[in-house]
């Protein structure tokens, strides 16, 4: 008589999978260990109707349905699978477009609740049009078989790239969590609340570009048999209000952006537990972990951030993904090196440059065969103390008889204004301007860099007749 095969655990994934032979997880190639060491239990769905967790077998994705007509469609591979689904790569046989059909793991008992469910995150992500939501192209129904044709996204999982590289540095993950907060933003306008925001559900394009996927889904776990109630949402994940049954909401969606932040920084669940009720006392009660006690590398803007996202108390939390988008943008560019904004902001212009440690200085073409130095650095304000990007070019000696005419075409200029300041001693007009280097992106820095060059060797060519800088 054969052996059963063992159920085996991903804690990355928070899913049980039939023990392969490397033992290593199909999804995210993480190690499993024995489901009876996991961390928490099932997080798979799980309606109140079902057989309870333990007893529940793991369902297995069926390749039958591989090289087969499906529908309208092709199928050509399996791509993974999720507490509710298997997911295909297949092609439109009309189209002929690639896409990703969603298949609703049939189960007995399941019955109308279970379409229902999985239909509800078709219709809430086919509400929402945005360049960083999976889009929904079709719902249908193939036999008993139910299932959803998506935009196929060519790439991994977010959490397939943390548990390659370990974690993330600051710049590519907050770069990845602004775009999918742009999403989250957008389905935060339309009052459509995620419910399970993870790494997991972050689809990353070959070209970078993010995705978020998964919207509207309720995923629900067991706390225990004395609690006999459900949750929705993955644990790790999960806000201390949805542990007491209260409705998820915008501030519930950005408590799993904070977790997901803190594990994109350092490869780690800030609150880890092998049950669920214990982990939800630590989710309310256990103070967050500072990101920079792991990684001291981490920016503190980045890891304040985080913890702030995971306060207890919705209300001490950023309000919504509209918030919080912002706030990842504004350190998206303060962790930006200057020299990738500058990178971006001439990458078609005709330039040459220099780089130095604090100060990158751009030589611009000018009519006549003239030429124009441009600085770009990073400095304090010496008001307020706030940090700058500071975008300046001499124009030659500050001389009174030109004072009336500096006035007159600082009330013309758009971008930057006429000062004066000391050069190697001696006062010289400076044309310069400034932006606060959280909010600096390349379109201000290639404008200010066009406008001043132009406009100081204008002033320096009046000046001096010359072309010293």
């Amino acid at each position: 008589m054969p052996m059963a095969t063992p159920t085996l655990y991903c804690r990355g994934c928070n899913k049980p999978f039939a023990a392969p032979a490397d033992g290593r997880c199909p999804q995210c190639g993480q190690l499993l260990t024995a489901y009876e060491l996991a961390p928490t239990l099932d997080l798979d769905l799980t309606l109140p109707f079902e057989p309870p967790v333990e007893a529940r077998p793991v369902p297995e994705p069926s390749e039958e349905l591989v090289g087969k007509p499906f529908d309208c469609y092709t199928i050509e591979s399996f791509l993974g699978k999720g507490g509710m689904a298997w997911v295909y790569r297949a092609r439109h046989n009309t189209l002929y477009r690639p896409c990703a059909i969603k298949v609703l793991v049939p189960r007995p008992g399941s019955g109308e609740a279970m379409v229902e469910l999985f239909m509800a995150e078709a219709r809430a992500a086919a509400s929402l049009v945005h360049p960083h939501i999976v889009t929904v192209h079709n719902i249908g129904q193939n036999g008993s078989l139910h299932y959803i044709e998506l935009e196929y996204v060519p790439g991994q999982t977010l959490q397939q790239m943390v548990q390659a590289a370990g974690k993330l540095d600051a710049l590519p993950a907050t770069e990845i969590l602004a775009q999918t907060c742009s999403a989250l933003a957008e389905a935060h306008r339309c009052g459509i609340i995620h419910r399970d925001f993870k790494p997991s559900n972050i689809l990353v394009h070959r070209n970078g570009l993010a995705k978020l996927a998964d919207f509207g889904l309720a995923k629900r776990v067991n706390v225990g048999k004395a609690a006999g109630e459900s949750l929705a949402g993955t644990p790790y994940f999960m806000a201390p209000e949805l542990f007491r049954m209260r409705p998820a909401s915008k501030a519930s969606d950005v408590y799993a952006v904070g977790v997901s932040y803190y594990y994109l920084l350092t490869g780690e669940f800030p609150f880890v537990d092998r049950n669920v009720a214990a982990l939800a006392d630590k989710h309310a009660c256990a103070p967050v972990p500072d990101p920079r006690e792991r990684w001291p590398d981490v920016p503190g803007e980045a890891a304040e951030l985080a913890m702030r996202c995971m306060a207890k108390r919705p209300e001490e939390r950023p309000p919504d993904g509209v918030k919080l988008h912002r706030e990842l943008r504004a350190i998206s560019r303060n962790v930006c090196h200057l020299g990738k904004l500058v990178d971006a902001a001439l990458r078609d212009l005709i330039v040459t440059r220099a780089d130095e440690e604090h100060r990158i200085t751009v030589s611009v073409p000018q009519p006549g065969g003239r030429s124009q130095r441009v600085c770009v650095e990073e400095c304090v304000a010496p008001v307020g103390g706030e940090r700058v990007v500071k975008i300046y070019s001499v124009c030659g000696p500050a001389r009174p008889d030109y004072y009336r005419r500096a006035l007159e075409m600082n009330a013309r200029l758009c971008h930057g204004a006429l000062g004066i300041e000391d050069v190697h001693g001696q006062p010289h007009f400076v044309m310069v301007n400034s932006f606060p280097r959280a909010t600096c992106d390349p379109e201000e820095i290639r404008r200010s860099v066009q406008e001043i060059s132009h406009w100081a060797d204008e002033v320096e060519r009046k000046l001096t007749a010359t072309d010293r800088f």
